[in-house]
């Protein structure tokens, strides 16, 4: 744009096409005047705003020959202007060009571009030629009047705050007709919603006039259609406002989509609306009133939507139809219903709910309460329970198929249906499938109480009454030792499981003394001292055991804490005592691993009176039970026992204990068959790892001590395996331990122990040597490819692959006799071991491969260092055990892991070593509780050797990002069935 020119739009009256918005670059030629030079079409000009180019790029579009190539094949202007003549050709042109000037006008309303009338015969331009424009839109309103004679109506317009007469004013230009936009002389009025066609009338005459027997029929179709666009008045007749009060309903709406959605629609008494549909300013009808007419009106309340609209957003729903809305987390129909439920009371301050559902049921979104009594008798809980579903009332009874067949749907009386909560079938399923029925009401065995403790916790007073008179049990005068605070209670726990025919399991932490509180059980049983008749009857075993602080699996998350006094108050007469028979006893029976079976017999012996028979080598017969008799106590391995069940199924035991009763945790296995065809009075598991390798082991043992209390392994895998493991949920988990919390019992060394010197553990990366590097790379590139391609089809090579790079990592020499190079964690380990030795302390050695051990014994002897070594080919086990504990010169204690693991008292030690990562972390704490357990007086040092940039690392890696899993419910011991593909790719 050159210098003193400026943009202005001029309206140009165009033979065929009417009044057209043209810009022109103009020039001040004098003052108040300026000269039209040019149009404008170029939109380069750097000087020009960008609603100036904005115009011109609008008025572009209706040039005659952009025009002529949009709507016609004419090759010459004038032809296609020819055939515009028809009116009916030339209305779309039209169209196009109101919408292309209502643009312009809109950015000639928000800027200072100046607008002008043009006359034909000059570029001149006078102040008198500039037309005003309004910033605000033009309204218009209709008033009607009816006479006896006559019904006519007119417009008033409004621009600026200024009443504007349509008649009288020149010239009359239309920009546009729909809606209106029209020049009136100087004076541009821009109309938000009417057309054109209803101002004609008024440019000539200031009302329209009918006869009055025309009346009905111009309201019918004049005045009730203005109403709804546009204000009017009346005169002669009454204009009624109504109130209807705007109802939002709110239902369950069938759907295409694969989600469910909420279906929303307004009320207005009769009228239904939905929330797209536009608003009218009024919605009218017409009546007839003592043979007059009457109009009457309602408005529909626009607050009031917008805030449901608004509620609905802020619950997360999204508009995708014209009355329906979507959630993301309602997948299903039930869990929209649900979540109507869950929103009942705030929905309800908004919205009335008619929840139908897809399938054409009425859904009951009300309240669903429960009623329940419980009462005890001497063999059973008996449970009523009343459902209250809106002013239904059932008895519980009638939902059990409902729950145990997984349906939630329950049709009411009044043909609605209920949804029936969700969180039932996983609380009551396990009720109805360890129930029985009988006249209204379910019966429970007194060994679940666990399950009706779950229902009191829900549901009644904390008043509630006990089960029986708790009172503490003094330790019997004949054990020769004294039992701590928390060893004198698992005793009493353990006699009061006695006490009520119940089988327990002690899980207390390794090396917290669990052979020790057993041996008090057995002796007060026995005890020859104080003879007295034992008590049979069945009592009901109080829930604070089930609930005290030290009642958690480790595996389980925190619990409740019950109150210590709870073990000291049940009275010696409520408790299973013994008359003392000197020549014949109910002998108990105790399977241990091999290993352990000296050790056991050396505890009873030295902490009790009891006489012991140890079942093993030249002690074995073909009719033991004439033996058994008269001994208290009979000691035994797995391996005899399995070997042997045929002879010893023969005997009715008092007591079956298993110590270290996860040689049990496989159901298929034949130590569990064999175990399981023992006769008993009562059973009892010690195990400082209940859960070994999954949540099977547990069932397994609780199926062992109270059979039928976790139902058969299928339904507890269906209960509780898969929804724990797999799923993670955490009411399953709770469900599970309220069942078996009044049976199990677990301390662990920091809650009761705290005086136990600190445990310092510490991660040591070893480095390869040079020649290590090179064998561990190449065997690694060699396995990698096969590795993978195995994983899918072959694990066990698979794994014997992975073993093998576990092995390289650690000493080449475990896979290659041949190798003579070093070991980098070889170094490292006798690097560390040499500073310790020099100091005095003495240190356990634990490794996974036996092999390993022996190179290692090979450079001690090289050293003239003396050590000890337990194997599982060791055949002087308490030898050993005595050599490392007794001579000051042997300082070092090898151990293989599956000989060592369990069972062993090493407090002598004040340092562990573990030379390679273990797939199950429990054996690490396994082989730590050798040296920090009771007695010992040293802070415990351990140190985990890592070899750095070898699969040890990356399992050390896995172990910790599982390390939730681990503590909470599995501690694994089979990495194929832990790892997913990517892990395994990870790995190798």
């Amino acid at each position: 744009m050159s210098e003193g020119h400026q943009l202005i739009v001029t309206i140009n009256n165009h033979p065929v096409f009417g009044p057209l918005l043209i810009p022109y670059l103009a020039r001040e030629v004098s003052p108040g005047v300026l000269e039209a030079e040019e149009k404008a079409t170029f939109i380069q000009e750097s000087r020009l705003s960008t609603a100036e180019k904005k115009i011109i790029t609008l008025s572009q579009c209706y040039s005659e020959k952009n025009l002529m190539k949009v709507y016609s094949k004419e090759r010459t202007v004038n032809a296609f202007l020819t055939k515009l003549s028809d009116p009916a050709r030339r209305e779309p042109v039209r169209n196009y060009i109101d919408r292309k000037q209502r643009e312009i006008v809109e950015l000639l309303q928000a800027s200072a571009i100046p607008l002008y009338i043009r006359e034909t015969a000059t570029k001149l331009l006078y102040e008198h030629h500039r037309i005003f424009i309004p910033v605000t839109l033009a309204e218009a309103s209709f008033r009607f009047e009816l006479t006896e004679q006559v019904f006519r109506y007119a417009v008033e317009c409004e621009s600026e705050g200024r009443l504007i007469p349509l008649q009288r004013k020149k010239p009359v230009l239309v920009l546009c007709a729909r809606p209106a936009i029209l020049v009136l002389g100087r004076d541009l009025l821009v109309f938000k919603r009417i057309e054109m066609p209803r101002l004609n009338p008024f440019l000539e005459k200031t009302f329209v006039e009918v006869p009055a027997s025309e009346t009905r029929r111009y309201l019918e179709k004049i005045v009730l259609p203005m109403m709804v666009r546009y204000p009017v008045s009346a005169s002669g007749f009454d204009m009624i406002v109504e109130y209807r009060p705007c109802v939002a309903e709110l239902s369950v709406s069938p759907s295409v989509l694969d989600r469910p959605l909420l279906q929303l629609r307004f009320y207005y008494g009769d009228a239904c609306f939905s929330p797209r549909q536009a608003m009218q300013r009024c919605y009218p009808r017409l009546e007839e009133e003592a043979g007059k007419p009457v109009v009457r009106y309602f408005k529909r309340n626009q607050g009031k939507e917008q805030e449901c609209l608004d509620l609905l957003g802020g619950f997360g729903f999204t508009q995708v139809g014209d009355t329906q809305f979507s959630r993301a987390g309602c997948v299903s129909e039930y869990a929209l219903v649900e979540w109507l439920h869950d929103h009942k009371e705030e929905l309800e301050a908004y919205f009335t709910l008619n929840v139908g559902g897809g399938s054409g049921m009425t859904y009951f979104v009300g309240d669903i309460l429960l009623e329940q009594d419980i009462t005890d008798t001497p063999d059973w809980f008996e449970i009523r329970i009343t459902v209250r579903i809106g002013e239904h009332v059932f008895p519980f009874i009638l939902f059990r198929k409902h729950i145990l067949e997984g349906d939630r749907l329950f049709k009411l009386p009044d043909g609605k249906v209920a949804l029936l909560p969700e969180e039932w079938f996983e609380k009551y399923g396990d009720l109805f499938s360890f129930s029985s029925e009988q006249e209204g009401k379910l019966r429970v065995r007194k060994m679940h109480l666990g399950l009706v403790d779950g229902l009191r916790d829900n549901t009644v007073p904390a008043t509630s009454k006990e089960y029986v008179k708790k009172e503490d049990i003094p330790v019997p005068p004949r054990i020769r030792a004294t039992l701590r605070l928390y060893q004198r209670e698992g005793f009493t726990w353990m006699a009061h499981l006695a006490a009520n025919g119940f089988g327990g399991c002690l899980a207390d932490d390794m090396g917290l003394g669990k052979t020790l509180q057993t041996i008090t059980l057995l002796q007060y049983l026995y005890d020859p001292s104080e003879p007295r008749t034992i008590e049979t009857e069945q009592m009901p075993l109080p829930s604070a055991y089930a609930a005290d602080k030290f009642g958690q699996l480790s595996l389980f998350a925190d619990e409740g804490c019950g109150q210590q006094s709870d073990f000291r108050s049940l009275s010696p007469d409520s408790v299973p005592v013994c008359t003392a028979v000197p020549e014949k006893v109910q002998a108990s029976l105790i399977v241990v691993p091999a290993s352990l079976l000296p050790n056991w017999k050396r505890e009873i012996q030295r902490f009790s009176s009891l006489r012991v028979y140890e079942y093993a080598g030249d002690q074995r017969s073909r009719e033991p039970w004439k033996k058994f008799d008269r001994y208290p106590v009979v000691l035994t391995t797995y391996g005899l026992l399995r070997r042997d069940i045929e002879l010893l199924e023969n005997y009715a035991f008092k007591y079956v204990i298993l110590d270290e009763s996860q040689n049990i945790k496989n159901p298929d296995s034949v130590s569990y068959h064999a175990v399981m065809r023992l006769k008993s009075d009562n059973r009892l598991v010690l195990t400082g790892t209940p859960i070994e390798n999954s949540l099977k082991d547990l069932w397994t043992q609780f199926n062992f001590i109270n059979p039928g209390l976790l139902g058969s392994l299928a339904d507890f895998r269906n209960r509780f395996i898969n929804p724990v493991v797999k799923e993670g949920n955490e009411r399953a988990r709770q469900r599970l331990q309220q069942l078996i919390r009044p049976f199990f019992l677990r301390r662990t060394k920091e809650q009761v122990a705290p005086e136990l010197p600190p445990l310092m553990e510490e991660v040591v990366y070893c480095g390869m040597s040079e020649e290590q590097q090179e064998v561990y790379t190449k065997e690694k590139n060699t396995l990698r490819n096969s590795l993978l391609e195995e994983w899918h089809k072959n694990k066990i090579i698979a794994l014997n692959g992975i073993t093998r790079l576990r092995q390289l990592a650690n000493h080449p020499g475990m896979i290659f006799p041949e190798y003579t190079g070093s070991s980098g964690k070889m170094d490292q380990v006798l690097e560390a071991y040499e500073t310790l030795l020099s100091e005095g302390h003495k240190v356990l050695i634990f490794s996974s491969f036996v092999t390993h051990l022996k190179l290692l014994a090979a450079e001690f002897e090289a050293r003239g260092w003396d050590y000890a070594l337990l194997t599982g080919s060791t055949t002087d086990r308490e030898g050993e055990i005595a050599r490392f504990s007794r001579n000051k010169e042997v300082s070092a204690f090898f151990i293989s892991l599956k000989a060592g693991g369990v069972g062993l008292n090493l407090t002598d030690a004040d340092y562990v070593f573990i030379l390679d990562p273990w797939w199950n972390p429990a054996a690490e704490m396994q082989a730590e509780s050798r040296a920090h357990r009771i007695g010992q007086q040293k802070q415990v040092f351990v140190f985990r050797f890592i070899t750095s940039g070898t699969i040890e690392e990356k399992i050390r890696r896995l172990q910790e990002r599982k390390s939730d899993l681990s503590d909470r419910f599995i501690t694994e011991n089979d990495p194929l069935q832990q790892l997913t593909d990517e892990e395994w790719r990870e790995l190798v």
